[in-house]
């Protein structure tokens, strides 16, 4: 539910910035997924354990209101609605492998960050009249 809201709010983003600013995005992205990684990962090692979010849906009674046809008086009457709750689960790691896809994240960056710059310039001469 969350993914898609997300996705959404990012092409709504992108479609009010410049093509050199959608460019530079595009170029840097896998760069920034990176360092998103590797900050979750020194997290997690330093926690202990890696946080998940996941958004549970929940049924309740409530009281709903509708109009009578003919009379157009407000009834209220007993319902069930769905609600959704955010719940923090915290899951338990394995240190060693997750010491060992940071390493593995510390050495990928320089190459992805070499591949981010260059984008970055590709992107400044593809789009000069914006930079």
């Amino acid at each position: 539910m969350l993914k898609p809201l997300i996705l959404l709010l990012t092409a709504l983003t992108l479609t009010a910035c410049t093509p050199l600013q959608n460019c530079t995005y595009r170029a840097t992205r896998d760069f920034r997924a990176l360092e998103h990684d590797i900050r979750e990962t020194e997290e997690a090692l330093s926690r202990g354990y890696r946080i998940e979010r996941r958004t549970v849906p929940r049924r309740i009674f409530t009281t709903c209101v509708r109009r009578d046809p003919a009379t157009q008086k407000p009834i209220t009457f007993p319902c069930r609605d769905t609600v959704f709750r955010t719940e923090t689960i915290r899951i338990p790691i394995n240190r060693a492998v997750e010491a060992r896809k940071l390493a593995e994240y510390r050495a990928a960056l320089p190459a992805a960050q070499a591949r981010a710059v260059a984008g970055t310039r590709q992107c400044e001469a593809a789009y000069p009249e914006d930079a």
